[in-house]
């Protein structure tokens, strides 16, 4: 019994965790649907912009908003390269390590609870994680719909 408000707060961490994930998605979302730029009347569709990697953008709006020399170009993109790859390095880290301490709290929640309510937080679980696909496989929002600046003149 003493644990019990444990397995309850655990539970309700989870579940605020997942409204406010879910609150930030949507408000992210409707904002881009309402602000992004629309066609005119009878105009093609337009195909999604492409997201860019990390590192190229860096390194583009860097060329773009200093002025750099072919020199300090050269010298420049392997450090915008290195950091891209570790940040990608470290993001694949972040996203496992969360994902083991996930699964390792659903672990000690199922032990707390009895076999009807396991077989329904098992089902919850699985129910996020149908939408957590789901959002993985939908297309990207982009972050700015406007097009990249032209390059610099050389």
């Amino acid at each position: 019994m003493g644990k019990t408000w444990q397995v309850v707060l655990a539970v309700a961490a989870l579940f605020a965790s997942g409204v406010i994930f879910g609150s930030a998605i949507s408000l992210g979302v409707e904002h881009y649907l309402h602000h992004r730029p629309h066609p005119p009347e009878g105009a093609a569709p337009k195909q999604a912009p492409k997201v860019e990697p990390f590192g190229p953008q860096l390194m583009r709006n860097f060329i773009n908003k200093l002025d750099l020399s072919e020199e300090q170009k050269i010298r420049i993109a392997p450090i915008v390269r290195r950091t891209a790859n570790q940040l990608a390095r470290d993001r694949r880290e972040v996203q496992l390590r969360a994902a083991l301490t996930i699964e390792q709290m659903q672990d000690e929640i199922a032990r707390q609870l009895t076999p009807e309510q396991r077989g329904r937080f098992e089902e919850l679980i699985a129910r996020q994680r149908e939408r957590l696909q789901e959002l993985r496989h939908a297309p990207p929002v982009p972050n700015d719909p406007t097009p990249p600046p032209p390059p610099a003149p050389k």
